[in-house]
């Protein structure tokens, strides 16, 4: 089964425990009967349109627009209660916290906490590559980053081949 409901990279799925794959396969389940959902609407309107000849005319363009409309608000729907589910179960214990050399504040929002871990791998290591190898050790940003470490993975990535 391909996952796009969520970017994760391999090793974050790697480590979610069994009850979070288990809401991702969910979620991904969901979105998948959507997206069948989708066509097979866009289909049927398609024939149903036709039979009374007017195919051709701005209608079925309408049509589908507004179902895509729907389907991509069903879908962040999905994924914002996934993101959300994973965001508060996927805490590390309070000793591994701890050890983190920046702020960790599970109560902010993913985008905030990859400003922070960005802020902090940009003015601790002058190094791109030295870098990249730091943040890619880290194994509470893997967890605590959620969606945006593969992000912030590509821009340290990026960082190192300067």
């Amino acid at each position: 089964m391909t996952i796009d409901i969520i970017s994760y990279t391999d090793e974050q799925f790697a480590l979610l425990t069994a009850e979070q794959l288990l809401e991702v396969k969910s979620a991904q389940l969901k979105k998948n009967r959507l997206d069948r959902q989708l066509e097979e609407d866009k289909l049927k309107e398609k024939y149903r349109l036709g039979e009374r000849g007017i195919l051709i005319s701005e209608i079925w363009e309408q049509y589908c627009a507004k179902l895509q409309a729907e389907h991509d608000e069903e879908v962040a729907a999905i994924r914002e209660a996934l993101l959300f589910f994973l965001r508060f179960s996927n805490k590390p214990p309070e000793e591994e916290i701890e050890t983190a050399p920046y702020l960790v504040d599970y109560s902010l929002p993913e985008e905030e906490r990859a400003v922070i871990v960005k802020d902090y791998y940009d003015n601790t290591y002058a190094d791109g590559q030295e870098r990249f190898d730091a943040f890619l050790a880290d194994e509470i940003a893997k967890q605590y980053l959620g969606s945006w470490y593969s992000i912030m993975y590509d821009y340290f990535l990026e960082g190192s081949k300067a």
